[in-house]
């Protein structure tokens, strides 16, 4: 690991970030910080010398301004991606204009967006045109969006979001790429899409999230365009996300309900062409098929891998379906632009079905889920290869950070998932904070075992005990919607608390509600915590049900364990607990988020502290004291200043 910095790295961190930094003049109470200062000196060297660079940095270090500010004076052109919309509305809307107010009066940036939050003008003017009266509420949600078109800047759907747009109604107005007919559109020049990368190509730095950076990674290696306008360097935040995001990107998927997205916008957008009509009918047939016995294998899990067996029994069928998705390309006429597109999006189906049932041994796994109607997927079961050959074969400037990048103080394994090349340089910078003092560990003495019927009753009346001395201000994360759904009922009326229960509202709207009608309870999954910031007191308990484990029938957990299995090594300890510490490192960096922050994480699953690997976890939250007694839990709140 190199640790070295340059005197002109450390000087130039202590001029933007030390005592005497312009910030104090624009930062109330603003004292430096030492993590931030060191971190802030290894990307300013990683960015000069091209080398990509990994660091941990605890909650508290200041991280954002640790990397923006060396990214800001480098003066290169920098992509920085989150893997949330939290952090993505906080880099753009406080911290970029922080710098340039103190630090880089030139600065200029622009967020840009995955295409489908932006409006596009020509599916909008078609949906007001033809009305689909299958959508409720349709005449006044239109009608709102005029108002709204009048006064928008940039067409960003997420301004609207839970106003007057329903999820199904973006869906119909938004720029996605099936419908998208680029520089041929007729509406081109009034493109919002085209106007946000227009100012990205412009501004030095480009706020992006993790989904957009990938799929230009996809789009460049396949030489299919790009999404991203050309850049200097890339900053990664929120980077433990970066492999699942990878993993996504670089899989290849159809659906049910893509190819009945095709054929509607067919009838809808060629009326009267009746060799393209007669080509759909046998698209739609061979699609029932092919569809009808991908559910068949699915049984009641929703979710499985599938064996050169039973892909070789849905080869006729995919076969029929790939045909029948050709002919109805060759049908459409190249005359107009919207029929190209058609066949465009045909020919795309076509080739996706081809890819995606044909895994590699070892490499890719093919697996069904119900999501969709039904879909097909291929994904790759390590996502370093696509990494090096898209990404690290061109670019060396390159940062990854995280609060949580590894459940020790061993950096390697993300390196490894990651494949990044032996040169990286890996930092681990610790938090400020002093989680001794300020957070408690309560594990129950005796619980049922989780597989136990009696568990989620047992939950329900640790949950109410708990929230009785944390005063509610609690998220209770399930790691099944199963126990999601049985413990909220039975804790329905029992609470003094507003209780909130996910899939209520939409998730921000949830978060929003529950920092204003604090206290209150929130009872979510285990990935709701993804990315949430509520500092303060409105959140000073997170309570976990069960261990946050994967599901190891789960397609890619069950590839990537087979594959640690083949190389000698226990899939459970190498990868299921690792994971599983990170998870709930995760919970608890969400409850101290300031210097004053107290908060208990409680986890009711006694295996914590009666399996041997429960002391992998316990040394990983350490040194957060652990205690089984109530009266402890107790007294940490009556504490509370």
């Amino acid at each position: 690991m190199d640790e070295a910095k340059t005197p002109d790295d450390s000087m130039m961190a202590q001029l933007m970030l030390g005592p005497d930094s312009p910030l104090s003049q624009f930062i109330s109470g603003f004292a430096p910080r030492a993590g931030q200062i060191e971190m802030a000196a290894a990307v300013s060297k990683s960015l000069r010398q091209q080398v990509p660079l990994v660091v941990e940095a605890g909650t508290g270090t200041g991280k954002t301004l640790a990397y923006l500010a060396p990214a800001a004076a480098s003066g290169l052109k920098v992509v920085v991606s989150t893997g949330t919309r939290t952090l993505q509305d906080q880099v753009q809307g406080k911290e970029l204009p922080l710098l340039r107010r103190a630090l880089a009066p030139d600065l200029t940036w622009a967020v840009l967006k995955g295409r489908t939050n932006y409006l596009c003008r020509r599916r909008f003017m078609g949906l007001a045109a033809q009305p689909d009266l299958s959508l409720p509420g349709l005449k006044g949600a239109l009608s709102f969006l005029e108002d709204w078109l009048e006064d928008t800047p940039g067409g960003d759907l997420d301004e609207v979001r839970g106003q007057g747009l329903s999820p199904s109604l973006a869906a119909e107005v938004s720029a996605n790429s099936e419908q998208c007919l680029g520089g041929r559109c007729p509406l081109r020049h009034e493109c919002f899409l085209m106007e946000a990368r227009r100012r990205a190509s412009e501004a030095q730095i480009v706020v992006v999230n993790h989904h957009l950076f990938l799929a230009d990674l996809v789009l460049r290696a396949g030489g299919h365009g790009e999404a991203l306008p050309r850049y200097q360097a890339a900053i990664f935040d929120e980077a433990h996300i970066l492999p699942e995001v990878a993993t996504q990107a670089f899989g290849v998927g159809l659906s049910q309900q893509r190819l009945s997205l095709l054929l509607r916008d067919l009838l809808r957008e060629i009326p009267g062409n009746a060799a393209a009509a007669q080509a759909a009918s046998r698209v739609e047939a061979a699609g029932k098929g092919f569809f009808g016995k991908l559910r068949r294998m699915l049984g009641p899990g929703g979710r499985v891998t599938l064996s050169p067996e039973e892909l070789a029994k849905l080869a006729p069928a995919g076969g029929e379906l790939q045909d029948s998705l050709d002919a109805l390309a060759k049908s459409l006429p190249g005359s107009d632009e919207t029929s190209e597109a058609l066949a465009q999006r045909a020919q795309a189906l076509a080739l996706d079905l081809e890819a995606a049932a044909q895994p590699v041994a070892g490499h890719s796994v093919a697996w069904a889920e119900a999501r969709g109607g039904a879909s097909l997927h291929l994904s790759p079961v390590e996502v370093g290869p696509h990494l090096q050959e898209s990404l690290y074969a061109h670019q060396g400037r390159l940062v990854f950070t995280s609060a949580t990048l590894a459940p020790t103080d061993d950096l390697e394994p993300f390196c490894r998932r990651m494949g990044l090349p032996p040169e990286t340089r890996k930092k681990i910078v610790d938090s400020p904070f002093d989680p001794a003092s300020q957070a408690l560990l309560y594990v129950p003495r005796q619980m049922p075992d989780p597989g136990n019927g009696k568990f989620p009753g047992a939950v329900a009346q640790q949950v109410v005990q708990l929230l009785e001395h944390s005063r509610g201000r609690a998220f209770v994360l399930f790691t099944s919607h199963r126990n999601l759904e049985t413990v909220s009922a039975m804790l329905e009326g029992q609470l003094p608390y507003p209780m909130l229960v996910q899939g209520q509202a939409p998730r921000l709207e949830l978060l929003k509600r529950f920092v204003e009608e604090s206290p209150s309870v929130l009872l979510a999954t285990a990935s709701f915590w993804q990315g949430v910031d509520v500092p303060g007191a409105a959140l000073s308990a997170v309570i976990v049900d069960k261990l946050p484990f994967a599901p190891p029938d789960d397609p890619l957990v069950a590839a990537r364990c087979q594959r640690l299995e083949e190389e000698g090594k226990s899939g459970f300890a190498h990868l299921l607990v690792p994971e599983a510490i990170l998870s709930l490192k995760q919970g608890l960096g969400r409850l101290l988020r300031t210097p004053t922050d107290r908060g208990l994480l409680a986890v009711l699953d006694v295996r914590l502290v009666s399996k041997g690997y429960g002391r992998r976890f316990l040394k990983a939250l350490a040194p957060v004291p652990l205690t089984h007694d109530l009266a402890e839990v107790a007294a940490f709140f009556a504490a509370e200043v």
